[in-house]
């Protein structure tokens, strides 16, 4: 007969799968974020700056796991980031507003083989508070001038020994550990998040705020110039409509000699533009009775010429850019 042997399942392990559950259930946003290698006490800073906004928790990936199928959720969704150390993000944040609430914090760490400069790295002058001995020749190693007094090591002036992007020099770890200097940036790396159903990885919460601010404006920009050639039915899209309108009535009402108080000017103008240019064109050849000023049809023509190149300019690029920043912000509120 075959004996089966039950093992029992540690008391932790079922009050933890049923807080992960609770918090499954509680928070509409979930995220998982790689803590491989990732320092404690640097997690522990990232729980103190999201105190009242979001928890962590750091669990096996095993209860976890449970924890999603007592809650009812699709574990299957999850399963491909369930590898290696992860520390678990339960928040009513919206997940990109919890990547950019993170990436406002530069978290630094000391050097280690192989790192590179994320700022300037700079040894400052004064007392190390190191005893002299073989670390002279580290500092000599790394250009660092030194003098020994009362048998400590004292930098002569600020010495740079990497700078942003550069490799930083092996044998400057120890110094600068010393010296508690932080060359390093480090950031919580997410995996994915998880919101409504919906499965975000980790790549995709990255946002160029200047690009997407001017995706933005640049649709903004056609909206409005939309609104105006529509005569959308708003009142400052009607503004910048009507002023549109009686540029170009004026326009026409030139060009067809059509005389309104309001239009007369235009009229003359046109009509005198036209008859010096006329005036300046036949004048070599027919006796006018007149006398035309040999630069009169020229200068007469061009400011002519001009204006209907700036007339079809405007046409072409809609309303400018005070009209818009009139009645951009009223359009959509």
């Amino acid at each position: 007969m075959a004996v089966v042997t039950q093992h029992k399942i540690p008391k932790w392990k079922i009050e933890e799968v049923e807080e992960l559950t609770q918090k499954l259930k509680e928070y509409p946003t979930i995220v998982i974020a790689n803590i491989e290698g990732f320092p404690a006490d640097k997690l522990h800073d990232i729980r103190k700056k999201l105190r009242g906004k979001a928890e962590i928790k750091v669990t096996k990936n095993s209860l976890f796991e449970l924890a999603l199928k007592k809650a009812g959720l699709d574990e299957s969704k999850f399963k491909p980031y369930l590898t290696g150390s992860n520390a678990y993000i339960f928040t009513n944040m919206n997940p990109f507003e919890l990547h950019l609430f993170l990436a406002k914090f530069k978290l630094k760490r000391y050097a280690m083989p192989g790192d590179k400069a994320d700022e300037e790295v700079v040894i400052p002058a004064g007392d190390t508070g190191m005893p002299a001995g073989p670390i002279l020749s580290t500092f000599g190693k790394l250009k660092v001038k030194t003098k020994v007094q009362d048998g400590k090591v004292y930098v002569l002036q600020d010495t740079v020994i990497a700078k942003p992007g550069d490799p930083i020099p092996p044998e400057a770890a120890p110094i600068l550990q010393k010296l508690g200097i932080m060359p390093v940036y480090i950031k919580l790396s997410i995996k994915v998040a998880y919101e409504g159903g919906v499965i975000i990885p980790g790549e995709q919460l990255e946002i160029n705020l200047d690009e997407y601010k001017d995706e933005v404006m640049k649709a903004h920009f056609n909206a409005f110039s939309l609104a105006v050639e529509i005569a959308y039915p708003e009142p400052e899209v009607l503004k910048v409509t009507a002023q549109k309108a009686a540029r170009n009535a004026i326009s026409l009402a030139a060009e067809i000699a059509y005389i309104t108080p309001e239009t007369v000017q235009a009229v003359i103008s046109k009509a005198m533009t036209k008859a010096y240019a006329l005036a300046g064109a036949i004048s070599g050849k027919v006796d006018l009775g007149i006398q035309v000023p040999q630069q009169a049809p020229a200068q007469a023509a061009q400011p002519a010429e001009k204006k209907e190149e700036k007339k079809e300019e405007e046409e072409k690029k809609g309303p400018s850019e005070e009209e818009i920043g009139g009645g951009l912000s009223s359009l959509f509120g």
